[in-house]
């Protein structure tokens, strides 16, 4: 993938980025995309700043404890941005309250004159809109025409957010990820063992892949690794496993970074992530570059990433007997066979999923949004004369 770029060195004097959201080590696709592109060449050709708008409270905090945090979260962000005109203060934002937290991270930074980037991330923030209520829908997208830009995760994303924020501008940066620091360690599993990563949560349809357990006439397991969605939810799913007798085919990991996740996949056979929503999800494309068929759903920008047969196989969402099928089929595929599912998932990684790919995608529309278009509109001013 190629974009034209100015100079490195002309690129970083013009360019002051300042990039909000959660932070590693916070699990979760937005800090996933906020460290791959903090280590990526977007730091060397741009004067880049993180700031952490990741919850620092304890989950018991009183409301007077949350609005004396979020009052501190916006004098530090103003701090940062004053005396900064033309700062690219680029936002990565989600579905619900958080949406309109940021967008008051967005006022801040305009009325300081920087350029504003909303960066949307998650799989139902359709479904957030269209549950607005009117006044708060139009908050809403007034919030996302002040911004100079927002991003979108796919061109369905893209043209689900523009059916949804008319007069926003919109562009596409998909997600990337790092090449694994682990080379493949295959072949030594018992059984067919599939690797799921994510929340373990209803959303991520681990409630429909259990089904799929059940149904499997394959000789495959499972193991889920992620953050619960909610107090309580891993026990509870660990009882259900136990009281449908899955145990020796289901395994609960809890949450996995770092090397922890890197060995993981390089010793899983196959991936699966059975989502009900998704935009697009980094653990997929984690497990591309980790060179693992995948099983995955048609949500989101999935299908603009998977092609039917060749990285893996789609099915429809909330179906546990078409996902049962499609895991059985890679099953029961030879280790030769599923290694070149896998390649053919790396080769697509390569092409435009990398870090290197997203960033000089956000690289190239920096300088197309903010340099060429700053440019023209100077170049188009009316001269005058005494």
């Amino acid at each position: 993938m190629t974009s034209s770029l100015p100079s490195n060195e002309a690129f970083a004097r013009r360019h002051r980025v300042v990039m909000s959201g959660p932070l590693p080590p916070a699990i979760g696709g937005m800090a996933s995309v906020v460290g791959a592109l903090s280590q990526s060449l977007l730091a060397s050709q741009t004067h880049l700043t993180l700031f952490d708008t990741g919850k620092k409270t304890a989950a018991n905090r009183t409301l007077l404890q949350g609005i004396r945090a979020r009052l501190q979260l916006m004098r530090d962000w103003s701090a940062l941005l004053a005396g900064q005109p033309g700062t690219i203060a680029h936002i990565h934002t989600c579905s619900g309250f958080t949406f309109f937290l940021d967008g008051l991270l967005a006022f801040v930074a305009r009325w300081h004159g920087c350029r504003v980037v909303l960066h949307v991330h998650g799989g139902l923030f359709d479904a957030f809109l269209d549950g607005l209520n009117p006044a708060m829908l139009r908050i809403a997208q007034h919030i996302a025409r002040r911004a100079d830009l927002v991003l979108a995760l796919s061109e369905d994303w893209r043209e689900r957010l523009g059916q949804r924020l008319p007069g926003s501008r919109i562009a596409v940066l998909q997600n990337g990820v790092a090449e694994p620091t682990c080379e493949p360690q295959r072949g030594t599993n018992a059984r067919t063992t599939f690797l799921f990563l994510g929340n373990l949560s209803h959303l991520k349809g681990v409630p429909v892949l259990l089904d799929a357990l059940e149904l499997a006439q394959a000789d495959w397991c499972v193991q889920l690794a992620g953050n619960e969605s909610e107090p309580g939810y891993r026990e509870r799913l660990g009882d259900e496993i136990e009281r449908r007798g899955l145990a020796e085919r289901a395994t609960l990991l809890g949450p996995v970074v770092g090397e922890a996740k890197q060995q993981l996949l390089a010793r899983a056979d196959a991936f699966v992530l059975p989502s009900l929503a998704e935009g697009l999800p980094m653990s997929l494309l984690e497990a591309m570059a980790a060179r693992l068929p995948v099983v995955a759903t048609t949500v989101g920008a999935i299908p603009e990433v998977i092609d039917e047969g060749v990285e893996g196989h789609l099915v429809p969402p909330g179906e546990a007997a078409p996902l049962a099928q499609a895991m059985d089929r890679l099953a029961v595929l030879t280790p030769l066979q599923r290694e070149s599912m896998g390649r053919a998932a790396h080769a697509s990684y390569t092409l435009g999923y990398s870090v290197d790919a997203m960033a000089q995608t956000l690289l190239g529309i920096y300088e197309r949004e903010f340099v060429v278009s700053a440019t023209s509109s100077t170049a188009q001013m009316p001269s005058t004369s005494d």
